[in-house]
């Protein structure tokens, strides 16, 4: 618990020592300079948030498990950079996006990190609007994603995807659909080059959607995941709403079914979360 504390202190600690940056551009007087300053202390490289930046310090996993206690504490970075534009001429933005996913036992002794997702990616965005109002963007892209752990544990895997982004009048929508790009089988049991875990569609599907639902200054999310022949699937449901200055959120995260994380793609989690969110 000592350094969930202190992990928590440092990044409230960063939060509120970013807003003295704009002060200290401000003594300088020249432009390039400021510019300059700027860069040095904001440091953020070009990055943008990509999915939800969060910390929950506190989750509680309905259904005890042998190999973890039901309390840990989840949190999330994930961030994106455009890298080039309009290459094609139809005013397209390619990106580079890495998010991890982090579990860790801070109610165990020595806490220790139980699972940790890592997830490179590269996709292209085409801008839509002009073929019609109400669709946003069409979105072709390519990653992995492993727990970069050893075998058996290792878990991993490859898919090229196309994602359509909409709105009606109320709510957004991000619907994904995705091609797993085939392994080969392994050749016997602690095989590290063969497949980690050839089943992970029955679990995982073929695609996702997304649902937001903003309402004043509150937002709700929904993700669904679901295998119709197999009948498994996931559904995620969070709150989030602005408490400090519009740039730190009380965020709620609720997850029922399978694949909350790579090494859970083919156990039932039943789990609840409260903490913060630093992008939405």
């Amino acid at each position: 618990m000592k350094k969930l504390i202190i992990f928590l202190a440092v990044i409230l600690f960063a939060n509120d020592i970013s807003k003295s940056f704009p002060e200290l551009i401000q003594d300088y007087k020249d432009s390039e300079t400021k510019s300059n300053v700027k860069q040095i202390f904001s440091r953020n490289f070009g990055l943008y948030p990509y999915k939800t930046n969060y910390l929950l310090p506190m989750t509680w996993d309905f259904d005890k498990k042998d190999d973890r206690k039901q309390f840990e504490t989840k949190f999330q970075i994930s961030v994106m950079k455009p890298f080039a534009r309009n290459l094609l001429g139809k005013n397209e933005i390619y990106f580079f996006a890495y998010t991890q996913t982090s579990w860790w036992q801070t109610s165990a002794p020595s806490a220790p990190f139980r699972e940790n997702n890592y997830e490179p990616e590269m996709f292209v965005l085409f801008p839509m609007e002009s073929y019609h109002k109400r669709w946003d963007a069409i979105i072709f892209g390519i990653e992995h994603q492993s727990n970069g752990k050893d075998i058996p544990y290792s878990r991993s895997w490859n898919r090229v995807y196309t994602k359509f982004l909409f709105h009606t009048n109320k709510m957004i929508f991000n619907l994904r659909v995705w091609y797993r790009i085939p392994e080969a089988k392994k050749k016997y049991p602690t095989d590290p080059n063969g497949d980690d875990n050839p089943d992970i569609e029955d679990y995982m599907g073929y695609g996702d959607l997304k649902i937001m639902y903003p309402y004043k200054d509150n937002l709700f999310r929904s993700l669904i995941r679901y295998n119709p022949r197999t009948k498994k699937g996931a559904i995620e449901l969070s709150f989030s709403k602005p408490i400090h200055n519009k740039d730190l959120f009380l965020y709620i995260q609720y997850f029922n079914g399978y694949g909350e994380s790579l090494i859970d793609y083919n156990r039932l989690v039943n789990k609840i979360g409260i903490g913060f969110a630093y992008s939405r």
